[in-house]
């Protein structure tokens, strides 16, 4: 194979410029200017038939209960409770009751916990025990076959 780089024909001019140039404005400046706005004017009437294709009576009967104009003020003058703040306890003696019921039964131990505290800790003993035998067989160990 040779290593003499095989011609490549020029490219044509359609094929450098693929993009037609931007037409020059009217007012002779170069570059990007906003368009002049249009503001629309309408005659603020329906479009022909949109009352005979949408009764408004039918919408008001349908929504005659949901008016705004008819609702009534809401009663400022209520009697609110005062709410108490997180921090204190409530005075409710049942409450009160319940605190103290819960407080005097004593809490029962289970065997399944002390057990698991067990193995837990038999397991840590076990990894501590492998991990050094691994450092003295691994680095501590002497040679056995020393050659004199």
């Amino acid at each position: 194979m040779s290593e003499k780089a095989v011609p490549q024909p020029e490219p044509t001019e359609e094929d450098v410029n693929t993009t037609p140039p931007n037409p020059q404005p009217a007012n002779g400046k170069s570059g990007w200017t906003m368009p002049e706005p249009v503001f629309r004017k309408t005659s603020g009437y329906l479009p022909q038939g949109f009352e005979k294709r949408f009764a408004q009576d039918e919408l008001k009967a349908a929504n005659d209960n949901d008016t705004t104009a008819e609702m009534p003020a809401p009663d400022l003058d209520a009697v609110i409770e005062p709410q108490p703040d997180i921090g204190e306890p409530a005075d409710d003696p049942l409450s009160a009751e319940h605190a103290q019921a819960t407080a005097a039964v004593p809490a029962k131990r289970s065997g399944a916990k002390l057990l698991l505290i067990v193995l837990g800790l038999l397991l840590a003993l076990g990894l501590i025990v492998v991990l050094i035998a691994a450092v003295y067989l691994f680095y501590l160990m002497p040679n056995s076959d020393a050659t004199f």
